[in-house]
């Protein structure tokens, strides 16, 4: 605990504890999420939260809660996550961060902490996220870019995959593209942008939205596969949104090619 010292008129010594508010620090984390059973806490598996509450405890000597904007699932990952913990452990941010990521395992950074007002939260305060799905066509599969993109053989039509990213732009029901027959959540969402390109041979599909469900962007992604393919055309998007057949989705994409870009408050 902090702590000054003084000398009382007779001369001895005096310690003052002093009492400090809670500082409310505001985390961005990037993880390899195959390392890890998601970002939430589970029983007996490891998780990104469990990691980063560990870490925060054996550095402020007590247990620290930290909240995240959001779940990532099983193999998903980041670069843009956002957490937050509170404490009255006084070490300047900018050790602070490196205290963090000499105890965390390698395949967690912390990317940069400041301190915000107590208002913030971030999960509650936050407006939009971008996640972004890799998709990488090649002649053979490599075991070693499995964990991170989804690699195809079969080609792909690009301009059709753009038709149908197109069309998921705007507030529509996206219960087909979640997790089925059971609703825990509003099923409407609110798309701001979906846009695919072409990087260096990989394809990008990029996507932003006020809110998603489980496993929603996978499943998006599996429509545009399907579309690429031929599989599917890009008008049966809408007639999803109508129909809400979950089953005409088939497996939602892998998780290894999901990444949480940015979280925008």
């Amino acid at each position: 605990m902090p702590f000054r010292r003084r000398v009382t008129k007779t001369g001895t010594p005096e310690i003052l504890f002093l009492t400090l508010s809670p500082r409310n620090l505001k985390m961005i984390v990037t993880y390899d999420g195959s390392a890890f059973n998601g970002f939430q806490i589970q029983p007996d598996v490891p998780t990104v939260q469990a990691e980063l509450e560990r870490t925060a405890g054996l550095i402020f000597g007590t247990a620290s809660r930290v909240v995240g904007s959001g779940r990532t699932d099983t193999g998903v990952h980041a670069l843009g996550q956002v957490a937050m913990v509170k404490t009255v452990c006084p070490i300047p941010v900018d050790k602070l961060r490196l205290a963090m990521n000499a105890r965390l395992p390698e395949s967690i950074r912390v990317r940069s902490i400041e301190e915000v007002s107590s208002e913030f939260h971030a999960r509650f305060s936050a407006k939009s996220k971008q996640y972004r799905y890799l998709i990488r066509p090649v002649k053979e599969v490599s075991p070693f870019l499995v964990r991170f993109c989804h690699q195809i053989v079969e080609p792909l039509d690009i301009e059709k995959m753009r038709e149908g990213a197109a069309r998921f732009v705007g507030v529509h029901d996206f219960s087909a593209f979640t997790r089925s027959p059971v609703r825990v959540e509003e099923p409407r969402r609110h798309i701001l942008k979906s846009e695919i390109e072409v990087l260096e041979g990989t394809i990008v599909f990029d996507v932003i939205g006020t809110g998603f469900l489980y496993n929603m962007v996978r499943n998006m992604t599996k429509a545009l596969l399907l579309i690429g393919l031929g599989k599917m055309e890009p008008n049966e998007i809408e007639e999803l949104y109508r129909n809400q057949d979950r089953t005409r989705l088939g497996a939602p994409a892998p998780p290894g090619g999901l990444y949480l870009m940015k979280v925008m408050y």
